[in-house]
């Protein structure tokens, strides 16, 4: 009986135990159909989606181009090593420093430290690429390629780095060497890596970390227009993170940038360069006074844009004594000296406390007493007896130190301001990272605050531009920009920029009277800026010669021509460069030479004053 028992026992079991398997099969089978046969195509598509990785097709930048079309930056491609992180450390061992970790640093020629420091980024940007590194030539990226399999993660890209044309010099002029920088780098600016600060603040943006980004000048003034739009495409990787697919369906192809058009003339603009000695240092700013475009600006000494790209050669140009990287013509501060000059003639035309030809002074022997000290001349034997005419073209010191006791401090400040003098001209490039130097117009108050009180022998100083008078050379610009046409405009180097101008406080009649005093500079018997005259078209100007108490003197020159329709005013100084006269206007002549030769194939005709003003007196 108990046989039976165990026999029915069994068998029970037996029976519950292929209910049990015949249910799990069942489970397992409907499992089945739900995953390959209802759910099939949702899971093949997520499965899809699991190995399909983005790649940023990097877009071009924009082009940055003179007022005719000129290309002054371009792009050239550009190979590049980069690692996807999550691809190449699946492969790895985290820290690991050999194996493939060894073998990548081989390849690209890096300490396999370097490139384990490189990959610590991915705890911030895990999904980011990690440039390891740029500039790479077509050897390492064969070896690359032919190792593909083997190095999961990692990739070439093709950058487009900025470039920056030779130019030829313009037709008819010989080069003596070859241009030594690219054309206008403190107005072009440079791109670099973007910062991880520039990153945190940028990345809703579209930017990644690694992304060049512009860091001065124009292209960081234009970042956002230059850049473009990435596009992207998508690969398929196995489980080892190896590339084996793509697809090129679901490819977005980049926008380029917007191409920025300048209002700089190249052909000028070398010609202002290569005026300017390489042991020179200082600035040319060339605008026309008529709507206030820059057509070139200088600023010596020079630096290359892709320096920033050497960490080395980055170092020196930060620490060279020289400055190199300071934008002088915006951001030089310097004594006018004798080309704001023509600020107390104005105000003594305008107010009628003299005429042009009025001999009024005493004579110029060389120097003057005043107080308890004796202001000197530039001319040492002295000037004679000289009217306001005679004064300016010869640059007599000691006229000018009677005529500013004359007018007095306050006169002198109000005409001084009216040229926008201790003021930012508010030109467009200074939002590039430079700024704008606001220079000094010292006042009675400025006196009285910092010196305890106003003394009239002050005046003999700022009348002749010196003192603590300072100003950048591209107010200087503005300034006899606005001599040439009685109006202020406001100088800027976008093409297309409408320019705000105001007409000057000043009457018609002292504004041609002081321009006719300056063609006599140029044209005159006496006159020293006579080494910027032109064959044909008149050139009126102004030489200074500013003091310098930690060297030799700044050499200073302004003009503008033609007279009879000023289309360029032309500022140039040349710091420690001695006289303005034999050293600054010089450079000047070669670029205005330059614009009539490029702008203005016609002769112009000369222009002549029409009553015997232009004659100096015996």
């Amino acid at each position: 009986m108990h046989r039976d028992f165990d026999n029915s026992m069994r068998e029970r079991h037996a029976y519950i135990l292929k209910g049990v398997v015949v249910l799990l099969f069942g489970i397992l089978g409907v499992r089945l159909y739900m995953l390959q046969i209802a759910g099939g195509e949702q899971y093949r598509i997520q499965s899809k989606k699991n190995t399909m990785q983005p790649v940023a097709i990097q877009a071009n930048r924009g082009l940055i181009r003179d007022r005719n079309g000129a290309i002054l930056v371009d792009n050239h491609p550009s190979y590049a090593i980069s690692v996807i992180p999550p691809r190449l450390l699946a492969n790895i061992e985290e820290g690991a420093c050999n194996g493939l970790l060894k073998r990548l640093g081989q390849i690209v020629d890096l300490p396999c430290e370097s490139i384990a420091e490189k990959l610590k980024t991915r705890h911030l940007y895990f999904y980011d690429p990690v440039n390891l590194k740029r500039d790479v030539d077509f050897e390492t990226v064969s070896v690359v390629k032919e190792n593909r399999y083997d190095l999961p993660g990692v990739e070439i890209q093709i950058e487009a780095r900025r470039g920056y044309p030779i130019f030829d010099p313009p037709a008819e002029i010989a080069a003596e060497s070859a241009q030594p920088f690219p054309l206008a780098p403190h107005i072009l600016g440079y791109v670099g890596l973007i910062s991880p600060s520039q990153y945190a603040q940028l990345k809703t943006l579209g930017y990644r970390y690694g992304d060049q980004i512009g860091k001065r000048g124009i292209e960081r003034l234009f970042e956002d227009r230059l850049r473009g739009q990435e596009g992207v495409k998508y690969i398929e990787v196995n489980a080892k993170g190896r590339e084996v697919g793509n697809f090129p369906e679901k490819t977005s192809p980049p926008i380029p940038g917007e191409d920025i058009h300048l209002t700089l003339d190249w052909r000028v603009q070398w010609v202002a360069e290569r005026a300017f000695a390489d042991s020179m240092r200082g600035s040319l700013v060339a605008m026309n006074p008529q709507t206030g475009e820059i057509l070139a600006m200088v600023s010596k000494p020079s630096f290359h844009p892709r320096s920033i790209r050497d960490a080395k050669a980055w170092r020196l140009l930060q620490t060279d004594p020289a400055l190199p990287l300071l934008n002088r013509s915006l951001q030089g501060e310097y004594p006018p000296a004798s080309i704001f000059k023509m600020v107390a003639s104005i105000a003594a035309l305008d107010m009628g406390l003299l005429q042009a030809d009025d001999y009024r002074f005493r004579p110029c022997r060389g120097g003057m007493v005043f107080g308890n000290r004796r202001f000197g001349c530039h001319d040492k034997k002295g000037c004679g007896k000289i009217n306001l005419r005679q004064a300016l073209a010869k640059s007599c010191d000691v006229f000018f130190y009677q005529l500013g006791l004359e007018v007095g401090i306050e006169n002198w400040h109000r005409y001084a301001h009216l040229f926008g003098i201790g003021e930012v001209t508010n030109i467009d490039i200074a939002s590039g990272g430079d700024g704008e130097a606001r220079g000094l117009l010292p006042d009675r108050t400025y006196y009285e605050q910092r010196h305890g009180a106003w003394a009239r022998g002050n005046m003999l100083n700022l009348v002749i531009g010196q003192g603590e008078l300072l100003a950048t050379p591209v107010q200087m610009a503005r300034y006899v920009s606005a001599l040439a046409t009685g109006r202020l405009s406001t100088p800027y180097v976008i093409k297309g920029t409408q320019s705000q101008t105001a007409p000057l406080s000043i009457s018609a009649s002292t504004i041609k009277t002081v321009q006719s005093m300056m063609w006599d500079v140029v044209n005159g018997p006496y006159g020293t800026g006579r080494r910027a005259q032109l064959p044909d078209s008149a050139v009126a100007g102004k030489t200074g010669t500013a003091q310098n108490p930690h060297g030799e003197d700044h050499a200073w020159f302004a003009a503008f021509a033609p007279v009879e329709n000023p289309r360029i005013a032309v500022v140039v100084i040349v710091e420690n460069g001695g006289s303005g006269g034999a050293i600054a206007a010089p450079i000047a002549q070669k670029t205005l030479a330059a614009y009539f030769d490029y702008t203005d194939p016609k002769p112009a005709e000369k222009w002549v004053v029409d009553d015997q003003k232009a004659r100096m007196d015996e």
